[in-house]
């Protein structure tokens, strides 16, 4: 074949090749009708005189959260314990969980449940005596769940902590349930059980350290509630949450099948006191005074998220 030939064969093939192509290539191209205009991002602003509507804050009472462990003891095992619910690791914008607290200082000092208060963006307090308002959080002992909260109000009345005035005896327990009243306590009596929780560790039985006490109408809300001997009118611990008392009956035949509640005892509040500085100086009363103290001093505690 010349070269000539073979020259003009290969022009003749790379023009049909590079026209194939063309097409493909114009082929693949979206007809400009169907291709949608991508939309402009419209930055939307509230006129000048366009009232800014706040969500309502979602609020429930602090709930009673479980531990598997069971409690150590001598020389039977005791049953499990069942405390307040922690609260989860998120939570909504806005809502929030309560619980219930007392004034111990003319400061403005509380003390509540460490579970009522833990990742709070902000705590308020309220009550019949005492307007609503917002408290700093001065220290929170998760391992004992006591916190110690300061308002900057004068207390309408404040409550001592000190050891119960007997080894039994009735207290009275104030707290903020779901079916009470926003502004004021729900009152309930409970019975000291800690000398039918033998035989155990002191650690678990000696009520300066730790309160176990009947109350049926104990429920979510009176966490952080002051549970007050009426005979000495101190504090003798706070509520931190429920027992297994199904099993706690039938490792120990004399306390109550239902309605047990734990508590931190006096020791661990003023323990607590101590390390941050803080001190009761309240003076203490007895009978109706006592009570009449104790609904003054008692708040409702409402954490923030």
């Amino acid at each position: 074949m010349h070269p000539w030939v073979a020259n003009l064969l290969g022009l003749a093939l790379g023009f049909t090749i590079g026209g194939e192509l063309l097409y493909i290539v114009y082929a693949r191209q979206p007809d400009p009708a169907d291709v949608l205009p991508t939309p402009a991002v419209v930055q939307w602003a509230p006129e000048e005189h366009e009232p800014t509507v706040t969500p309502p804050r979602v609020t429930q009472p602090a709930p009673l959260p479980k531990i598997a462990a069971p409690l150590p003891s001598q020389p039977e095992p005791m049953p499990k314990v069942i405390y307040p619910d922690l609260p989860p690791a998120t939570h909504k914008p806005g809502s929030g969980v309560t619980g219930t607290g007392f004034f111990i200082a003319g400061d403005g000092t509380l003390v509540t449940a460490a579970h009522v208060v833990t990742g709070c963006m902000k705590t308020r307090i309220a009550s019949k005596f005492v307007k609503p308002m917002a408290v700093d959080t001065l220290a929170i002992d998760k391992s004992a769940d006591i916190a110690l909260l300061r308002a900057h109000v004068s207390p309408p009345a404040t409550l001592p902590i000190g050891r119960p005035a007997a080894p039994g005896g009735r207290l009275f327990v104030l707290g903020y349930p779901a079916n009470g009243g926003p502004l004021v306590p729900t009152e309930t009596w409970a019975e000291i059980e800690n000398a039918n929780m033998q035989p155990a560790p002191p650690a678990l039985t000696d009520p300066r350290r730790m309160i176990w006490a009947e109350a049926p109408v104990v429920a979510h809300g009176f966490s952080g509630g002051p549970m007050v001997d009426p005979r000495n009118g101190a504090v003798v611990g706070i509520v931190r949450g429920l027992v297994d008392s199904t099993r706690l009956h039938a490792e120990r035949p004399k306390v109550p099948a239902t309605g047990m509640v734990i508590g931190p005892g006096s020791m661990l509040l003023e323990t607590a006191l101590r390390q941050e500085g803080a001190d009761s100086d309240a003076v203490a009363t007895s009978g109706d005074d006592a009570l009449d103290a104790a609904r003054r001093a008692t708040v409702h505690v409402l954490c923030i998220f």
